[in-house]
């Protein structure tokens, strides 16, 4: 049976798109290559190491790394096998705040698309940082365990505190450009590469003869640190341009498959159903509506 390995679908707490995944130590084995989802995601690292792939760099992962991810971007931890990571995740509905937050959502998840925009979506924590992010995370996790019938309020309020604590952290200093970590050197600039060259096709002879390497190490390192195939990273890249293309235009469907270098028009809607779930027309629909509550 084949296996998509971009789409993870977050199951939602108390009924509202917001879930936390508390003090969870990862390891090699039980870290998902599914790595693609439309919810934005926040990473508190409490201890461990490893490295992440976040879009198109590698970064390191150790104690008191705070990670910014906005939906619909390809990430993947990981982890050291001796002293794994262990990290608390909140993924949420960039929707739910817009429908709860009033004029101040957009304000609140502005960090994240100053994130996207800069390709830097990590930012280390002092002490005194990394103490208040780990109460007000210990805050959401603690309301959820009360199941008390007002606690999924009381928790998307103290996201809402979290939000406005590093977006004054931002304020004061944003967070500087990821060290350089382990892989290889190529890796960057060959995403980079490939981004800018969607629409006319990929060819893995010609990506590995520009990184200098053989085909077969391309696809081995490739699929080593993305936790995708090559085929399979173009696709979701695609699909994420697709997405982009249908929320911020009024384009025809056949002018955004074009766009985003599908084959055809029924080959852009076999592809986007199969990793979204659901229709590029339904999608477009679902996120304006949403946008406008």
């Amino acid at each position: 049976m084949e296996r998509l390995p971009v789409r993870k679908t977050i199951q939602a707490e108390s009924g509202i798109p917001f879930r936390l995944v508390y003090t969870d130590t990862k390891s090699p084995q039980n870290e998902l290559p599914d790595h693609l989802h439309d919810w934005h995601e926040i990473i508190y690292v409490y201890r461990g190491q490893g490295t992440i792939f976040i879009d198109a760099s590698l970064e390191d992962m150790q104690e008191g790394d705070l990670f910014i991810i906005p939906g619909s971007t390809v990430h993947r931890a990981l982890p050291d096998a001796g002293n794994p990571v262990t990290s608390s995740a909140l993924f949420f509905s960039p929707g739910l705040l817009a429908s709860t937050a009033g004029g101040s959502a957009s304000a609140m998840l502005s960090l994240f698309e100053r994130c996207r925009k800069r390709r830097v979506y990590k930012r280390h924590l002092d002490t005194k940082e990394q103490a208040q992010v780990a109460v007000l995370i210990d805050d959401i996790h603690a309301e959820f365990q009360l199941e008390h019938h007002l606690s999924a309020h009381a928790a998307l309020l103290r996201l809402q505190l979290l939000l406005i604590y590093l977006e004054r952290l931002e304020a004061v200093g944003p967070a500087s450009p990821a060290r350089s970590v382990p892989g290889p050197g190529w890796l960057s600039s060959t995403l980079i590469h490939m981004d800018e060259e969607l629409r006319s096709g990929l060819s893995l002879p010609e990506l590995a003869r520009q990184a200098a390497v053989s085909p077969a190490h391309f696809s081995r390192a490739f699929k080593r640190y993305t936790g995708m195939t090559l085929t399979d990273y173009a696709l979701a890249r695609r699909v994420i341009m697709a997405k982009e293309h249908l929320l911020r235009s009024d384009e025809t469907m056949a002018v955004v498959a074009d766009a985003c270098g599908f084959e055809s028009l029924p080959h852009f809607y076999r592809q986007f159903k199969k990793l979204t779930g659901t229709t590029p027309a339904a999608y477009r629909k679902t996120m304006k509506s949403q946008d406008q509550t």
